[in-house]
């Protein structure tokens, strides 16, 4: 029989319970779930001619170990093989192996073959003292080259003699497991963290409802984005789970956002006054927006992006008359376009007219007189409800603008489609103040050419 063991060591070998890892190794072969060494893929670098990463032990993050799985009596030699897949050996590795039922022993690998630059390491372990099946061995590596490409693993296997282990035959126990990856470290799109306000009708579109902000009372100032610099961090909530940098550090924001860059907001900055903060009140470090001749972006220069900034808007500066625009504004960075990004849009709130009787009717001729006596043209939509069996669809006229000073008027043909009947009810949502509007509806009977006007708006329910 090719082995020779003790009738002790032998029940040992048959593959007992692993008992839990004595060492601090990150990489643990026995692990049932994954506990491979997680690279940032952003902050690898250059490869090197190989196309390979070189990745640096911190502390004993880079070592592997495991329990022997297969018993060695005192004074037997054995012969541990350690093999790389997309990745080679950097430097010369070591090898550990308890013995003693107390652990009290540490038996040294000599190893035999491969090692530096190669993708196998052979050791040759002499057990000074019985080796169980569940005791642990540690490999430690300083070094590893790494391909960023792949998955990294790495097996481990045990002989009875050298030539076994060269000729990988014959392997008494064998263990794999992933090692090493690089995964994507940055959420770049989780910087900005876009909020609409809202300008409200009231103030003639001068100042904000800030309800949804409890930072920022109403008023002339609002913020349209939180820049979050640490959710840059694709698990900043599970810090455990942080990726690493190739000298095995866990990476941080600043290794991904420039401390100082240019950022860029575009959309109207004809009105109001641009800025970023530190304080998410809006207050403190503040950095002016300054604008482009054409006043559709701004430019806000050197800001420290490593730290959380708001970006905020101030109507204070309004002259008479004057209103801030609705629309949209995006920002770029000048160095991370991944964290190019929407801000939060300029809202109006509405003055909202109920239209209680809508009809197609082809006997009838029915229009909505609208007259905006505001200063400021006013955006409008309409909404629909119908009866069970009736459906309704944008007529070209259910959504426009109201030019400022003028009576506007919308026929119900043109402002609505019904199927399945010719009525319904209608909201029309006005962007403009409400003492500014008088809205009426009127419906002409053609057979009989009788009229029936009625005062939508200011109701006389109000």
């Amino acid at each position: 029989m090719k082995y020779k063991k003790t009738k002790a060591l032998m029940a040992a070998a048959a593959f007992a319970a692993t008992a839990p890892l004595s060492v601090l190794a990150v990489v643990d072969i026995d692990s049932a779930t994954d506990n491979s060494l997680k690279y940032s893929d952003e902050l690898k670098g250059t490869v090197d001619a190989n196309g390979r990463i070189e990745v640096t032990q911190n502390g004993n993050d880079t070592d592997v170990a495991g329990a022997a799985g297969f018993g060695i009596s005192k004074a037997a030699v054995r012969y541990y093989r350690f093999d790389l897949v997309g990745g080679a050996f950097e430097g010369t590795p070591g090898l550990k192996q308890k013995a003693k039922a107390d652990n009290s022993v540490d038996v040294t690998g000599v190893l035999q073959n491969g090692g530096d630059d190669e993708a196998f390491a052979i050791f040759q372990v002499t057990a000074t003292e019985d080796v169980l099946s569940t005791q642990d061995f540690t490999l430690d590596v300083a070094k590893y080259d790494l391909d960023p490409t792949v998955t990294a693993t790495v097996q481990y296997r045990m002989f009875e003699t050298v030539s076994d282990a060269a000729n990988e035959s014959d392997a008494l126990v064998t263990k794999t497991i992933d090692f090493a990856k690089f995964v994507s470290g940055a959420n770049y799109a989780g910087v900005v963290e876009a909020a609409d306000v809202t300008a409200t009708v009231a103030s003639g579109f001068t100042s904000f409802d800030n309800t949804a902000n409890a930072n920022i009372a109403n008023g002339t100032l609002a913020s349209l984005a939180t820049l979050d610099a640490g959710d840059v961090i694709l698990t900043a909530a599970d810090a455990a789970n942080a990726t690493l940098k190739k000298d095995g550090s866990t990476s941080a924001a600043a290794d991904y956002i420039t401390a100082a860059q240019t950022i860029t907001i575009t959309g109207d900055v004809s009105k109001g006054a641009f800025s970023s903060f530190t304080g998410n009140d809006c207050t403190g470090g503040e950095i002016a927006c300054t604008a482009a001749a054409d006043d559709a972006s701004c430019t806000i220069a050197s800001t420290a992006t490593q730290n959380d900034q708001y970006i905020c808007v101030q109507l204070s500066g309004l002259a008479a008359g004057e209103t801030l625009a609705k629309g949209d504004y995006t920002i770029a960075f000048s160095e991370e376009s991944g964290m190019d990004a929407a801000l939060g849009s300029v809202k109006y709130d509405t003055t909202s007219v109920e239209v209680p009787y809508v009809t197609t009717y082809e006997g009838y001729n029915q229009r909505i007189f609208i007259d905006n006596r505001g200063a400021t043209d006013a955006y409008y939509s309409t909404t629909y409800t119908t009866e069970n069996g009736v459906t309704a669809a944008d007529g070209a006229s259910a959504t426009g603008t109201l030019a400022a000073g003028e009576m506007h008027t919308i026929k119900a043909t043109d402002l609505v489609t019904f199927t399945g009947g010719t009525r319904g009810t209608a909201t029309i949502e006005i962007e403009a103040q409400t003492g500014s509007l008088k809205v009426v509806t009127q419906i002409v009977d053609l057979g009989t050419g009788m009229t029936d006007t009625i005062l939508l708006h200011p109701s006389t329910q109000q």
